[in-house]
């Protein structure tokens, strides 16, 4: 009886993780994951065993190594196991050496006679290739999706969405119910910033307050999902996870990306369109290959096929990772491997929440991922990222007119020939008229025989031809349209022969100059009949590429949910059709990831966390799932209905958990202080994108035009980086929305930046929520938020009228800024305020003291937390 009370004061002591019932260490759960982090990799996962040790099973531990057996079940003082990690000897790297806790756990292990839950495979695991065991096949994110039966019970409690049974069911088993609902003022700011990131006008407010239709919630949400913004906010969540910027990154060169915009607006478009999810899947990773385009034919096809335009645009997916080839990098080869690998750790984290990348150089020290998967993977880039055949960034691009460019550039190009024509014409008659000259000088008799000489081209003349013109009149061989400018010199008139068909060439010239230039769109398209090996590199080291060449593919851990990547075509101008066939597994409904991360990320955004906390990693050091049901009904859910976007979003949105209020209570708090059951709404501060465009909506400045060329942003004279640097062009682009500002890698918008806007290296999965002092300094000193504030100010002017009281300006004010009528005692704070700034700017003798009081509340009102905040 002594061991287990030995393992429970270990546990205690050291803070192993809790056992089993049976008082047991799992070996499958507990054990192998700790050896697989530290020591497979030398004893297991190495094709020469370091001591000719295996550690990857049981048994192989009992036969042991060199030095003998590892482990003595029920002795851990026999055991060389346990000796070697409790006196630091192994492994050898200290970074590497295990912790306190983590060697009790081994020897509490070995104390209880090392069981195990289930029985080990027949064949032993070949040395150097990765061995997935039974409890890694069967981790929560990668069993196969089934959808689970909603749980049943109060009716009153749960209602008929789906998605509140499976969160009341948990609620339940703590002894919580849900919040009441919000009100309504509060279910429109959540709602309106939710799914646009703008705040909601009075005028919306009111109408939906007094909206007495028992189906008004629903009319919001269906309103909010038509608008265009909502396109432009959700948008901005998956270009995160994409990486988009607007330049290449890499280092500190940072050279822009001019082309990089038209994939934003294409994400923008897809998420209003509420473009299917599998599809949206598709065009990135093989659009190219879904419409057939090829280096051969792809800027053709684009220009006339507008779905094909589409499908290309798309694939700058494929193109979002840091690229420093174009920009002279000290190693070139290493530089265009690093494309490939940042191209990878995208497609994985956003697409899988995999971090395949740690797979590069060995196999993943955590996961069920081989080192061969990464180059799987990456055989599958390898025909549009061929680093022997290398194109640089602005070599893979296509050139696209629309119909009304093509008919200028058509009829340019038509009255350039006619100039063309004329000019050759003019040309040959000036032949004509040098060549009755020159034959003048001919004797008569032989004009003729030298006309037909001159007249028939070198490689038919004559012997007796050839020498007449070459050695008797030399000047006949030279004479051509493209050699008069030997001759007209000679010529009385010459020069004003010259001059005529020059014009007539510059005219063309300046022409053809008049035509629109193509908008050119980064893609990826392959090459033709260029198919490079991919073999695994030693190390990861690009310059000792080991072993055969390694087939297109994914995880060996889903092999057996697919048939291996092949060509979908012969044609030699086709493309391999691998990312095509990839992508279609992908979205097949039989992988177990793809649908789970993306009900997980919209989930995320809702709320403020996922079910998932860890959304770029769902593998066995990420966060398990809150709700494991609720996730996997919501992806089997999101399949079978199409994968369609909006749908997803109005059966969020219009479920208990969603609607109830924000308010904790101590009966709350006392249970799950976290909130990780959902019984409250969380309270979420809003993105830095939806800080800046709140702040000119409510101003009345926000430029509405969508999509186009980001707006540069460059340094202001203080050394501050700024929208345009501080200046408004004419047709004001720098008010537009924060999506559509510039997003340089080394450059961040200070602004933006100190709200958290991700630096892409190369994408960011889940934002940084952070409570800085910079960030009220920005808001009290930045140049931006005070001009605004007084465009505010002179806004609420504008609508209370001339006659408006200041009482009249702080209602309409608090009605813009928060969505709500100010409280009595608001309303006689901010009158005083008013009355004492008001007091302080006529004293500084200020022109307008009364204006610059009420732009100061408004900065006041856009620093604060009811502002920044969304409950």
């Amino acid at each position: 009886m002594r061991i287990p009370c030995l393992i429970l004061f270990c546990c205690c002591i050291f803070g192993v993780p809790v056992l089993l019932s049976a008082g047991e260490v799992r070996y499958e759960t507990d054990v192998r994951p700790l050896l697989k982090a530290h020591c497979f990799h030398c004893h297991g996962e190495d094709k020469e065993l370091a001591g000719g040790l295996d550690l990857r099973l049981r048994r192989l531990m009992l036969a042991g190594g060199e030095s003998g057996p590892a482990i003595v079940p029920g002795q851990g003082k026999e055991s060389l196991l346990i000796e070697y990690v409790r006196s630091g000897q192994m492994p050898p790297k200290k970074e590497e050496q295990l912790s306190a806790d983590q060697v009790a756990l081994l020897e509490a292990w070995v104390a209880q006679g090392a069981p195990l839950a289930e029985a080990e495979p027949e064949q032993n695991p070949v040395p150097g290739e990765l061995f997935i065991s039974s409890a890694e096949r069967g981790h929560w994110a990668y069993r196969p999706i089934k959808k689970p039966p909603v749980p049943t019970g109060n009716v009153s409690q749960i209602g008929d969405n789906p998605i509140d049974a499976f969160i009341a069911r948990k609620l339940t088993e703590h002894g919580l119910p849900f919040s009441p609902e919000a009100d309504r003022v509060r279910l429109i700011r959540r709602a309106t910033f939710d799914l646009t990131g703008l705040p909601p006008t009075p005028e919306e407010t009111h109408d939906f307050v007094n909206d007495d239709s028992p189906d008004a919630y629903e009319k919001l949400i269906d309103r909010l999902l038509a608008s265009p913004h909502y396109g432009e906010r959700w948008g901005r969540h998956w270009l995160d996870a994409a990486g988009y910027a607007d330049s290449e990154g890499y280092d500190d060169k940072d050279p822009i990306r001019e082309d990089a915009w038209h994939y934003r607006d294409y994400v923008i478009r897809s998420f209003n369109a509420d473009k299917p999810w599998n599809r949206f899947v598709l065009e990135q990773l093989a659009g190219d290959e879904l419409v057939g385009a090829t280096s051969a034919n792809a800027e053709a096809l684009a220009n006339e096929n507008p779905d094909v335009l589409e499908a290309l645009t798309a694939t700058g997916f494929l193109r979002m990772g840091p690229d420093g080839t174009g920009s002279s990098p000290m190693d070139p080869v290493a530089a265009r491997n690093q494309v490939i690998t940042e191209t990878i750790k995208i497609i994985s984290s956003s697409l899988l929440a995999t971090t395949v990348a740690c797979a590069e150089c060995h196999h993943h020290r955590f996961d069920p991922v081989a080192q061969e998967d990464f180059y799987r993977l990456r055989a599958l880039l390898a025909p549009v990222y061929n680093v022997e055949n290398w194109r640089l960034p602005a070599a893979r691009r296509v050139g696209i007119l629309s119909a009304e460019e093509k008919g200028k550039v058509a009829e340019i190009e038509e009255q350039a020939r006619l100039l063309d024509q004329s000019r050759n014409e003019q040309r040959q008659m000036v032949v004509d008229t040098i060549l009755e000259r020159v034959l003048e000088t001919v004797p008569e008799d032989q004009r003729e025989f030298a006309r037909t000489a001159y007249l028939t081209a070198a490689k038919d003349r004559s012997e007796e031809q050839r020498q007449f013109v070459l050695e008797q009149f030399p000047m006949l061989g030279l004479l051509s349209p493209g050699t008069l400018h030997l001759f007209l010199e000679r010529f009385k008139d010459g020069k004003d022969l010259k001059k005529s068909y020059e014009e007539l060439e510059t005219r063309a010239a300046e022409l053809r100059q008049q035509k629109p230039a193509p908008r050119l769109i980064r893609v990826v398209h392959e090459v033709p009949g260029q198919v490079p090996d991919t073999f695994v590199f030693h190390r990861g080291d690009h310059t000792s590429p080991v072993g055969e060449p390694i087939a297109p593919g994914g995880l060996a851990l889903f092999a057996d949910l697919r048939q291996e990547v092949a060509p979908v075509s012969e044609s030699p101008l086709a493309s391999t059709g691998r990312r095509l066939e990839y992508a279609r597994f992908l979205v097949s409904g039989n992988h177990p990831l793809v649908a789970r991360v993306l009900v997980n990320r919209f989930w995320q955004h809702h709320f403020g966390r996922g079910l998932v906390d860890t959304p770029g990693d769902f593998g066995t050091q990420g966060s398990r799932p809150t709700h494991p049901e609720l996730l996997d009904w919501l992806a089997a859910d999101f399949m079978e209905q199409g994968w369609t976007l909006k749908r997803l979003h109005r059966l969020i949105m219009t479920s208990r958990v969603y609607r109830q209020s924000s308010r904790r209570t101590p009966e709350g708090d006392a249970v799950d202080i976290e909130n990780q059951l959902l019984w409250r709404m969380p309270v979420q501060r809003r993105e830095a994108e939806a800080i800046r465009d709140a702040i000119l909506y409510v101003s009345g400045r926000l430029n509405p035009t969508m999509h186009g060329p980001p707006v540069p942003v460059s340094a202001n004279p203080g050394g501050i980086i700024e929208v345009g640097g501080g200046k408004l062009s004419e047709d004001q682009r720098e008010l537009k929305r924060t999506v559509y500002i510039q997003i340089r890698r080394t450059t961040p918008v200070a602004m933006l930046q100190v709200f958290d806007a991700p630096q892409m290296e190369p994408n960011c999965e889940r934002r940084v929520v952070s409570t800085v002092a910079t960030q009220s300094l920005a808001l009290l000193n930045s140049d931006f938020v005070q001009e605004q504030a007084r465009a505010c100010a002179q806004r609420v002017k504008e609508l209370t009228g001339p006659e408006g009281t200041e009482g009249a300006r702080v209602e309409r004010l608090w009605q813009l800024v928060y969505s709500r009528a100010p409280r009595e005692a608001e309303v006689s704070a901010a009158l005083d305020y008013l009355q004492a700034q008001t007091a302080e700017f006529t004293a500084q003798q200020s022109k307008t003291p009364a204006e610059l009081a009420l732009a100061s509340l408004c900065q006041i009102l856009f620093s604060s937390n009811e502002f920044l905040y969304v409950d």
